[in-house]
């Protein structure tokens, strides 16, 4: 494993961000399009878990979001930030949500 100075971390701006929409990209396998709710702002990300989740069960939870990447164009849609999961060995992915009472758009760290 490598090792990183704790400044490196301090470079990414993570936040509680609310899935307000979510949608299967079509003629994709693995992408959903979330629409977040970051309190001040909404951003639209992309991410590849659709094979193991629903729009479904992501709609109207809160989540760990990454907002400081390049934004990224998926399957002709551009994703503004990351979402952060848990995935285990064998690929298995989990969702890490935060719970309720955590306000949108507080940071992270």
């Amino acid at each position: 494993m490598e090792l990183y100075d704790v400044d490196e971390f301090w470079k990414f701006d993570m936040r509680v961000g609310k899935v307000v929409e979510a949608e299967k990209i079509r003629r994709t396998r693995k992408l959903i399009k979330l629409v977040v709710d970051f309190g001040k702002e909404r951003r639209t990300i992309v991410t590849g878990i659709a094979d193991q989740y629903s729009p479904k069960e992501l709609k109207g939870r809160k989540f760990i979001f990454v907002l400081n990447l390049k934004p990224k164009k998926l399957a002709g849609v551009e994703s503004q930030g990351m979402l952060i999961v848990g995935e285990d060995e064998n690929g298995k992915v989990y969702l890490l949500p935060v719970p309720e009472e955590v306000p949108v758009g507080i940071k992270v760290w």
